[in-house]
């Protein structure tokens, strides 16, 4: 019978100020907690939601995928990252990636991961303590209340995975039969994941500005034509068209696929990641993965034989233009 993970201590009383230092082991892939032989008392601090907040709430965020490819910090996540930093100094936090293949909420800064490892009892506490803090209910009965305040999609910690679209702890990508450290990171053991909605991401909800955002903001949408959508603009309270993925035509070279991949992502000089690469690729120039200055005059001499903007920006038009060019002849 399977023991207790430490995320099912949220059903139980916590003593005030003083927590028991947790002795924690692996067991059936599954991170236990038990009591040490001499328990040492702990004082670990919690976060503090901040003062002014009313009964009024935002309803939890619903998942909005990441289409766009714009690495930062945002607001939200910026201030979400310090937040827990200032509360527990022996932890950092890191936010921008850069754009790949797979959907991610660090391509477009709506992403944060807080490394502190569950392998260590007292971040592992500190971890327990978040996750307190942000699925309570608060005295006005606000279920899930600083998550729904932050604009919380989903978080992933110790093997599992809670969303916004459930409430619901569970299985985080086959981890419970993965203990070995050599998971850790994939499992999200040695690191907590946040990602947040665009309102959160941007710190327009109540936790950050005390106005609640109810609207959703569904963030930018992608054309047809292109399977990544432009940098985020403006507010967007209705969700985006729904098309299928767009595929590289019969008989099409590695460059033309790799180019229809990450068509419609916006890239600047400076950039990097596999957008970058796809051009490269298609340009014959060295797979470096940054936007350098050798790939940056090659697009302008594209762009310019056009008749388009030399500006070393690759945008949708660009885009269209490499796939046009690229395309197999019949």
């Amino acid at each position: 019978m399977r023991r207790a993970t430490l995320f099912r201590l949220l059903d139980k009383p916590v003593r005030k100020a003083v927590l028991l230092l947790l002795a924690t082991t692996l067991s059936g892939g599954v991170l236990v907690a038990a009591a040490p032989a001499s328990p040492a008392a702990i004082v670990v601090p919690s976060l503090k939601a901040p003062a002014g907040l009313l009964s009024p709430i935002e309803p939890l965020a619903p998942y909005v995928e990441q289409i766009a490819c714009q690495p930062g910090y945002r607001a939200g996540t910026l201030a979400l990252g310090r937040m827990l930093v200032a509360t527990y100094p022996n932890t950092s936090f890191g936010g921008p990636r850069d754009c790949g293949a797979d959907p991610s909420e660090h391509y477009d800064s709506r992403a944060l991961d807080w490394m502190n490892s569950v392998r260590n009892p007292v971040q592992g506490m500190q971890a327990y303590m978040v996750v307190k803090f942000l699925l309570a209910t608060d005295r006005w009965g606000n279920t899930f209340a600083n998550a729904r305040r932050m604009g919380l999609m989903y978080m992933i910690w110790n093997n599992k995975i809670w969303g916004s679209w459930s409430g619901k702890w569970e299985e985080y990508h086959g981890c419970f039969s993965t203990p070995q450290p050599a998971y850790d990171t994939a499992c999200h053991r040695d690191h907590m994941h946040f990602s947040l909605s665009w309102n959160g991401a941007i710190g327009r909800t109540s936790f950050w500005s005390r106005h609640v955002w109810a609207a959703t903001d569904y963030g930018p949408c992608r054309p047809s034509d292109l399977n990544w959508s432009g940098d985020y603009g403006t507010f967007r309270p209705t969700p985006c068209p729904r098309y299928r993925k767009v595929s590289a035509p019969g008989g099409s070279s590695p460059a033309m696929q790799e180019l229809v991949k990450y068509s419609g992502a916006t890239m600047f000089p400076g950039m990097r990641g596999g957008p970058i690469m796809a051009v490269q690729r298609a340009f014959n120039k060295p797979i470096t993965g940054r936007y350098d200055a050798a790939t940056v005059a090659a697009v302008n001499r594209f762009k310019a034989a056009r008749g388009l903007p030399a500006n070393g920006i690759i945008e949708a038009r660009t885009w269209r233009a490499l796939l046009a060019a690229y395309k197999p002849r019949s």
